[in-house]
């Protein structure tokens, strides 16, 4: 539970710094599948993430309220409560038959202030021009049904290389994220491992470093000597679990 709190928190702080116009939300996710099939990646898992401030929801009463509206609103989805006593969540799931949509109402206490946002999700498996006009149609119709503002966002990509990768991680690192035209802000290598933020004038997603603005976050491990190697790309930072 701890650390579904702590993800949580981590999410909302980072989409409360990352706002971009609608349009552009496929057009990154879009171009960080391109980018790495480009280079011998097989796209597995993909996420988008929207969310917004709910101001209109103080107490458990309002709160109780937008419940219903919502479970009224997505009868196809499935509803589970989940409260404890610093965050209160109601999350929505409806599987299709490749992707996976979710929404979320969370009350979170801030101050001693309550704050509530709803957080909408679309997951989904490989990526092509088929799968990028279902999930752009999809998201076009969930945000109009549940934001009242232009909601913000984020993405991310995991894939494998093809064929097992040769040659230091860092390098492959940077030449993906050369790919991206994006200058490394921060590193992080082990000896199987390496994480590097950076930033790119192609997105306007900006969050702030301890040096430099990062909008883009890219992680490749490799498993057991000479194995697999995976890699994660996600703008402003990485979602997927790797």
């Amino acid at each position: 539970m701890k650390r579904n709190i702590w993800m949580i928190m981590i999410v909302l702080t980072v989409l409360a710094f990352s706002e971009a116009k609608g349009n552009e939300l496929l057009q990154e996710m879009n171009t960080m599948a391109h980018v790495l099939q480009k280079n011998g990646v097989s796209i597995q898992q993909w996420t988008i993430y929207t969310r917004e401030y709910t101001q209109t929801i103080k107490n458990n009463s309002a709160f109780a309220k937008k419940v219903d509206e919502l479970k009224q609103a997505f009868p196809t989805f499935q509803w589970i409560v989940d409260k404890d006593e610093h965050v209160q969540k109601v999350t929505g799931i409806y599987e299709h038959s490749s992707m996976q949509e979710k929404i979320q109402l969370i009350t979170t206490v801030a101050n001693e202030k309550p704050q509530t946002y709803i957080l909408y999700e679309l997951k989904g498996f490989g990526w092509s021009e088929k799968i990028k006009e279902k999930a752009g149609n999809i998201i076009s119709q969930k945000l109009s049904q549940l934001f009242t503002k232009q909601p913000v966002f984020f993405s991310c990509v995991k894939g494998e290389f093809n064929d097992k990768m040769k040659g230091v991680l860092l390098k492959q690192a940077y030449h993906l994220l050369h790919e991206f035209k994006a200058t490394p802000v921060e590193a992080l290598e082990e000896e199987a491992f390496v994480s590097v933020s950076a930033y790119t004038g192609q997105w306007e997603n900006v969050l702030p470093a301890k040096t430099y603005p990062m909008n883009i976050q890219l992680a490749l491990r490799r498993t057991g000597l000479g194995g697999q190697t995976t890699v994660v790309v996600g703008t402003p930072i990485i979602t997927i679990e790797y």
